[in-house]
């Protein structure tokens, strides 16, 4: 609509970003990543877009909008730690948890009366399942596995920050829930598809 922006967080080669010109007829607005390589690419692709460097979390979203109206504001955070592309492998709770500060940029823009007209998230099937992690347990012993891989000695107490995470199976999808739930305690309707790239030419 006639004033609104466009904000792409999250911002990389700018694969949404063109999405978005070829459905509106422009560039984003504003576009954010924390990556020098990431954000050069995006700014490379999207010449007439306003790029800012910077970590998500710490983007003062007020002083960016300048006081005026998003009609779109879209999020990529990372999906490798939901991604069954990861395998085994240990997840990150931080990674996992990007999601959250589209969150925190809709509802700071809308306590100023600035919420966005319209959120899209990219992401991966299994964040449906998003959920907390617990630490994987070794299946002889029970005991904590290690980000080493090794099993946790007898009454070792194994710091967070070395253990091996999983996702919990007994809270499948609680966080997604949570976060669909905040969303719509904002006043949004939300809804998702699964799309498959191979559908559209990829």
């Amino acid at each position: 609509r006639a004033g609104e922006i466009v904000v792409d967080f999250f911002a990389g080669g700018g694969g949404a970003s063109e999405a978005l010109r070829q459905a509106l007829g422009r560039d984003p607005d504003i576009a954010v990543n924390h990556d020098h390589l990431a954000i050069g690419m995006h700014a490379a692709n999207h010449p007439f877009t306003h790029h800012e460097e910077a970590d998500v979390w710490a983007v003062n979203i007020l002083r960016q909008v300048g006081g005026r109206l998003v009609g779109w504001f879209h999020a990529s955070p990372d999906c490798t730690d939901h991604s069954q592309a990861k395998g085994g492998q240990p997840r990150c709770h931080e990674t996992r948890s990007l999601s959250w500060v589209v969150l925190k940029v809709a509802g700071t823009l809308a306590k100023h009366g600035l919420a966005p007209r319209i959120i899209s998230l990219e992401n991966v099937k299994q964040i449906l399942k998003w959920g907390p992690l617990i630490a994987k347990r070794d299946k002889a012993t029970g005991r904590v596995v290690k980000l080493d891989g090794t099993v946790a000695a007898p009454g070792e107490r194994v710091p967070l920050r070395e253990q091996y995470l999983v996702p919990d199976p007994r809270h499948v999808g609680r966080t997604w829930d949570q976060f669909v739930a905040a969303l719509r305690a904002l006043g949004y309707v939300v809804e998702w598809k699964k799309l498959r790239a191979n559908d559209y030419g990829a």
